[in-house]
């Protein structure tokens, strides 16, 4: 049985993001059907972020889910794995954006069509088109 939630769909092993599925007992994320090569930790950060879909993430979060301790002053591990994740992520489905970055607050997961490039404006720009 497959149930939805907020655009997530899971059965008790697999979690499914718009082309995303991931596999959890096997450690294995499938991009359109492709495996896509993840370490372990890649893997655990995007079990963590997608079974909070849409819900903005801190960097202690993330890291007591991940790693399993308390984020101490300095420690940028979260953010290189984000990095690598989101990488791996756009480079597999290039169309999609899966994690967005909230400055100052954490990240989320939520799977969005991305921008087309040269068509990002700042916010100052987007209030004087308007």
């Amino acid at each position: 049985m497959v149930t939805a939630v907020r655009g997530l769909s899971e059965t008790a092993n697999t979690l499914y993001a718009d082309e995303l599925e991931i596999r959890l007992g096997e450690g294995l994320v499938l991009a359109t059907g492709q495996a896509l090569m993840l370490s372990v930790r890649e893997f655990e950060l995007l079990v963590a972020m997608a079974s909070q879909i849409g819900i903005v993430m801190t960097r202690a979060q993330l890291y007591e889910r991940v790693w399993g301790g308390e984020l101490r002053a300095g420690d940028r591990s979260v953010d290189v794995y984000v990095s690598k994740l989101r990488s791996k992520l756009e480079a597999e489905l290039p169309d999609r954006r899966f994690i967005h970055t909230h400055p100052g607050f954490g990240y989320r997961f939520q799977p969005q069509p991305a921008l087309a490039r040269g068509s990002r404006r700042s916010p100052r720009s987007r209030l004087a088109a308007s």
